[in-house]
């Protein structure tokens, strides 16, 4: 029988983000609205949600995790705020509403999506209950996962490389694997992981991300945009060189792929850090086992 996930993880999530956003527009009431346009509005959470049921499944949920998730999940928001651009992907559906800049405007979502990792940042630095050594460990993985060896790299790569296999899977990893690493990395560091689990955290972190991006590109073609809440057919649709999977490969093998890849996913939850069907069961929610919309 499926075991769904605690809808607890999901109010704690909500109920830490509404408290930080609160403070989004202590200066410019315009530029909150656009921050909390990008990190409330209704999503899965699915980066945040992982982190807090890792937790649980590793003695429990602290005010720590819930911060560096909450941090995620913010500088996961501000990525979609860039991606959805005209200079990006140009897209004006996200998450069921407007994007971001189609919103409030190019300019204040530009600030926004800035103001937002920055905001991630401070709340790192004061997460409760750490150690300010802890504390400074956790800037440190965030901050490296999205600059020029991490997500900003695998963005530009994504936009201007000339496609090849091992050039696609390196995008997936700096665009989309960081994140979930950078996550379970500083789930490892809160739960003072040994170096064993810690690195079985960054495997499980870099698969995850290569097959949520592969299922990602299949969605592009094959998805309904109604049920997905965002632009489809944007990647075929873009200037220049076909992206993602789908430029070295057909949709058949692309499919295919996937299926393994989330197979090989499947295995890796059998480390004892990631036995909890609560996992499994969100794993299964967001990236089904056969590739369909």
């Amino acid at each position: 029988m499926r075991r769904d996930v605690n809808p607890i993880h999901a109010t704690l999530l909500q109920t830490r983000l509404e408290e930080i956003a609160q403070g989004f527009g202590a200066v410019s009431q315009p530029l909150g609205a656009a921050m909390s346009h990008g990190a409330l509005s209704s999503g899965r959470r699915f980066r945040g949600m992982l982190m807090l049921l890792a937790a649980e499944a590793s003695g429990g949920v602290c005010d720590t995790i819930v911060d560096a998730a909450c941090a995620v999940e913010m500088v996961h928001a501000a990525s979609l705020i860039f991606d959805d651009l005209p200079c990006m992907d140009d897209a004006g559906l996200r998450r069921g509403r407007p994007a971001t800049h189609v919103a409030h405007g190019e300019s204040r979502a530009v600030l926004g999506g800035i103001a937002l990792i920055t905001e991630a940042m401070a709340l790192l630095a004061g997460a409760r209950g750490a150690s300010g050594t802890v504390r400074a460990q956790l800037v440190r993985i965030l901050s490296r996962s999205l600059g020029p060896q991490g997500l900003c790299a695998g963005q530009d790569l994504d936009l201007h490389a000339a496609k090849n296999g091992a050039g696609v899977e390196q995008e997936q990893d700096l665009k989309t694997g960081v994140l979930f690493i950078a996550g379970l990395e500083m789930l490892a560091v809160i739960k003072e992981f040994d170096a064993e689990e810690q690195t079985q955290m960054i495997d499980f972190g870099r698969q995850l991300g290569r097959v949520f991006q592969s299922y990602d590109d299949l969605l592009d073609v094959v998805g309904d945009q109604a049920a997905l809440g965002k632009d489809t057919g944007r990647d075929a649709a873009a200037p220049g060189p076909r992206r993602g999977l789908l430029a070295v490969s057909d949709l058949q093998n692309v499919s295919r792929h996937y299926e393994a890849s989330r197979a090989q996913l499947d295995a890796m939850l059998r480390s004892k850090r990631l036995q909890a069907p609560e996992i499994a069961a969100l794993l299964e929610r967001v990236l089904p086992y056969a590739a369909r919309a």
